[in-house]
């Protein structure tokens, strides 16, 4: 099986093309069974940036999500009023409120659009918790279970307490990766990787029979990460037998330049314009 991935969106552009980059993640996954976009960016580039690197937008048999975050999911709705109805498989938690807090903000970061437009234009929503083939070779993470206690999540991300009367950690029930199996191994997509990548990781190689791991791709959100943390994913993927890391979006800049550091072989940068084939 022909795997192609290809960076539609994501903060920078990573060759001479007329696309354009923006804060967010989007790729498309063509296998021999169907063409699936993970993820959907921000909104402002999605389908302009499509055109460029010369897919077609009705081409896309349906629309995978990793997590309810307004930079993942906010191309949605553009794309489903230009070609109309498809399938969208998703956790179901969504359609949670969430924010981003810092010192002297705070931003709504939700999903930006409510679920009844999102199903007017054509959303067909499966909401999905647990790991679930979408198509042959082609796997839902589902909840991932938080197993490595280091990958403790971003601390300006937050949630109404259940009462509403203060702030709590966003524990991220819904971020979801992709997996999808390949001659040379398992390739793992991240949006952002919330979850963690080592549990993201693991998660899978518990899931589907310990499989040899040829690339991760995506968002890591170690741009963030406490540098305890960033040590021991280091450590990890020393350990992890793996081809190629394609780092991306919420990974950072200094985060980039440091796993690039450790595995020069192995790693490279996935903006847009970047495609991976795997045969």
């Amino acid at each position: 099986m022909t795997l192609q991935i290809d960076i539609v969106c994501e903060n920078t552009v990573g060759r001479p093309i007329s696309a354009c980059g923006e804060h967010g993640f989007a790729c498309l996954v063509k296998t021999s069974t169907g063409s699936w976009l993970f993820d959907t960016g921000s909104g402002a580039t999605l389908l302009a940036n499509l055109a460029v690197l010369e897919h077609d937008a009705h081409q896309i048999d349906g629309v995978i999500l990793s997590h309810g975050h307004s930079d993942h999911c906010g191309g949605l709705l553009p794309l489903l009023k230009t070609v109309g109805p498809r399938p969208v498989y998703a956790h179901s938690q969504i359609f949670s409120e969430r924010f981003w807090q810092g010192q002297h903000e705070q931003r709504d970061i939700s999903l930006p659009h409510k679920r009844s437009d999102l199903e007017s234009a054509g959303a067909r929503f499966n909401l999905l918790d647990t790991l679930t083939e979408l198509a042959p070779g082609l796997h839902f993470s589902g909840l991932i279970p938080r197993l490595f206690p280091l990958e403790t999540g971003d601390p300006h991300l937050v949630r109404r307490s259940a009462d509403r009367s203060g702030w709590v950690a966003d524990e991220f029930p819904d971020d979801a990766a992709l997996a999808i199996e390949t001659p040379k191994g398992l390739v793992i997509l991240l949006g952002c990787a919330h979850a963690g990548l080592v549990n993201t990781v693991e998660h899978f190689r518990n899931e589907l029979g310990k499989p040899r791991i040829h690339a991760i791709i995506g968002g890591t959100h170690l741009g963030p990460a406490s540098d305890e943390q960033f040590d021991a994913t280091l450590n990890y993927l020393t350990k992890l037998d793996f081809d190629r890391l394609g780092v991306s979006h919420c990974t950072g800049q200094i985060r980039s330049a440091q796993l690039h550091a450790s595995f020069p072989s192995k790693v490279f940068f996935a903006n847009v314009g970047t495609t991976v084939l795997v045969e």
